[in-house]
Order: C-alpha cells, then sequence, then structure tokens
C-alpha cells in the first residue's frame, strides 16, 4: 500500500460537477493537514478508495452511471472500506433522501449551495473525531500493558483518557450546534452520579471508575445525526424521530473497538432502553438491558431534569423525585431507584460542587 505522512487527513472529494469540485476543494485546501483527491465519478471514487483507504469522502449523490447511494453501499459492504465515514453531499434534503442517505452507510449531510462555515465544521469533527479515538485506542492499550505493575501510570492515563473523551463529546456536540453552554458541566454531573450508583449497586471500584469513565460517550452518536434535525423546532415526524434514535448505533459503531471495553459500546447502545421494554432500539426489558445502560439512564434523566434547557426551564428537586419515582418499574430498574435515593445526599453534593 502506498505510504503516506501518517499526520495528513486525506479527503476524497467525489462529485461529477467539476466546479464543485473546485469549490470543496478551494475551501479545504489552506488546511494544510489535509490531502486532498478529487474524482468525478462514481467508479473512480470505489476504485481508489480501494487502493488508499481515503479517512473521509465527501460524496455527491447525483452522479450517472453510479450514484452517491450505490458508492456508499458498495464501500460499506467491502471489509476494506467499510469504517470510511462518508458525507453527502446534495441539495436533496427531503425526508427520503435524509433516511436513504442514512440507510446507504452516510453519517451526515452537506447541503449544496455550500456554505463554507458548515462544510468546515463538519469535516473538522471527523478529524477530531479519528484523532480522539486513536488516542483513546493507544491509552487503553498502555493501561492494559501496565496496569499490573505500574500503578501509578495507570492512574495518571486514565485522567488522561477522561479527560479525552470529554473533550470529544463537548467538541462533537459543539460541532452539531447543540447550543448548551452546559455541556461541560452536565457530562462532569452524569458521570459522578454514574460512579456512585455503579459503586453502591455492585461494590467494585473499578467498575465504578469506567463507568465515572464512559459515561460521557453516552450520546456520542449524535454527531451522526444533521443539524438541521438536531435543532428542528417542535415535533418530529415519524421519520425524524426514528433517524434521531439511530444516534445510538452510531455511538455504538464509533466506540466498538478492540482498545475500547465493551462496558462503553453498551452504554452507548442501550441507554434508551427501559425497564417495562417500551424503550427503543431493541426494547429490551428488565435485566436483559445491561447494567451500565441502565445507570448512565438514571444518571443522565436525573441531571437532564434538573437542568434549564432552551426548551424548558430545570424542575425543583421535589419534582425530580417525584418524576423518578413515577418511572420506578417502567423507566428505571426499581433497584437503582432505591440505590439513588439511599445515596441522595452524595448526589446533592455533587451537583453543589459542580
Amino acid at each position: 500500500m502506498e505510504m503516506r505522512d501518517k499526520e495528513r487527513f486525506r479527503i476524497l472529494i467525489v462529485d461529477d460537477n467539476n466546479e464543485n469540485r473546485r469549490i470543496i476543494a478551494m475551501i479545504l485546501s489552506p488546511n494544510k493537514e489535509f490531502d486532498l483527491t478529487l474524482v468525478s465519478s462514481g467508479y473512480a471514487a470505489v476504485e481508489f478508495s480501494l487502493k488508499t483507504i481515503p479517512d473521509l469522502i465527501l460524496l455527491d449523490i447525483m452522479m450517472p452511471e453510479m450514484d452517491g447511494y450505490e458508492v456508499a453501499r458498495k464501500l460499506k459492504s467491502d471489509e476494506r472500506t467499510k469504517d470510511i465515514p462518508i458525507l453527502f453531499v446534495t441539495a436533496n434534503t427531503d425526508d427520503e433522501s435524509i433516511s436513504k442517505g442514512f440507510e446507504s452507510g452516510g453519517i451526515d449531510y452537506i447541503t449544496k449551495p455550500f456554505n463554507h462555515n458548515e462544510l468546515l465544521a463538519r469535516v473538522n469533527v471527523q478529524v477530531r473525531l479519528k484523532k480522539y479515538h486513536k488516542q483513546l485506542e493507544e491509552q487503553n492499550r498502555l493501561l492494559l500493558e501496565k496496569k499490573s505493575l505500574l500503578t501509578a501510570l495507570v492512574d495518571e492515563k486514565t485522567k488522561k483518557i477522561a479527560d479525552i473523551t470529554r473533550a470529544l463529546v463537548t467538541a462533537l456536540e459543539n460541532a452539531n450546534q447543540m447550543n448548551d453552554t452546559d455541556t461541560g458541566e452536565h457530562i462532569k454531573r452524569v458521570s459522578e452520579y454514574a460512579g456512585i450508583i455503579a459503586l453502591e449497586r455492585t461494590g467494585d471500584i473499578d467498575f465504578s471508575k469506567q463507568i465515572r469513565l464512559y459515561s460521557s460517550l453516552h450520546d456520542v452518536g449524535k454527531v451522526g445525526i444533521p443539524d438541521i434535525l438536531l435543532k428542528k423546532p417542535g415535533m418530529y415526524t415519524a421519520l425524524e424521530r426514528e433517524t434521531m434514535r439511530q444516534h445510538v448505533l452510531f455511538g455504538a459503531k464509533m466506540l466498538d473497538s478492540p482498545g475500547i471495553p465493551r462496558l462503553a459500546v453498551n452504554i452507548a447502545r442501550y441507554h434508551h432502553e427501559k425497564w417495562d421494554g417500551s424503550g427503543y432500539l431493541e426494547g429490551l426489558s428488565g435485566s436483559d438491558i445491561p447494567l451500565e445502560a441502565r445507570i448512565v439512564t438514571l444518571a443522565d434523566i436525573y441531571d437532564a431534569l434538573g437542568t434549564k434547557r432552551t426548551y424548558k426551564d430545570a424542575f425543583p428537586e421535589d419534582k425530580i423525585d417525584e418524576i423518578i419515582l413515577e418511572g420506578k418499574g417502567t423507566f428505571f430498574d426499581p433497584e437503582l431507584v432505591d440505590l439513588f435515593f439511599k445515596n441522595k445526599s452524595k448526589m446533592l453534593e455533587v451537583k453543589r460542587m459542580l
């Protein structure tokens, strides 16, 4: 395989319109970290990708002979290219086109005509994601190798991983313009709440540390949801609601790596399942839902209820308690609810400090 500078981020731009290719290249070329390749057809895109494995593909949909959907399906069906992130570049933003794009393997849309800032932001999200993912894998590898011999090093590396994961979530949510100024503190609080419940439930210090570390990644898959949908005011259509629910799959796929514990994948994948089986996407119930996901669900909703958002005020503590009690045995694991209230003073101390 062709050798290249490991620091360069290889981007493949696919569009049958020469002017569109030129505009995208003009926007991205000032960044010297980007190694740009331009092709004019779906066949050329598949051939190039199989040979060089780009880090990111900006893919036009409406092309002759082989459209973008078919290109994406071919790449996702091949073991060598299935993990390449694909950003569709199109003027088609109707529900049917968006749904078809996700089904084909795309992770996001960039609309024509191009907004320079939006294009750069979405590409930079993928750059950061790749860097953070590599760092997570490397740090976890070092932890597994040296844990038994270097306890001090383990503590140091664990802190670095925690900083990376929190920075990752904050960067991704900011890039998606979530307009949530409390994102960083929310992540810290949920991590602490989940850690308290985990330790009380299992008595396992290592499990509690893992929960504290990886709970912050529960919604990381929202990076795969188009900004136009994340920021839509009012009610979602049935198709939009189903698209939003796909973030649990995106998050699980991002974290599905030999260097990252299964616990992290489970949190991202199952944190919207409910104790009574009415959650999504699999409709798991009871103890079939991984314990780590059940814990993070309770911690996350507790903090969300007490946090002011653009669409709601923060609920008072007594109202939050009432809502959580109402969800005992339906939304939440009843044992965890009991442990939550047993440790309520610790939760309030975390809320006061953060």
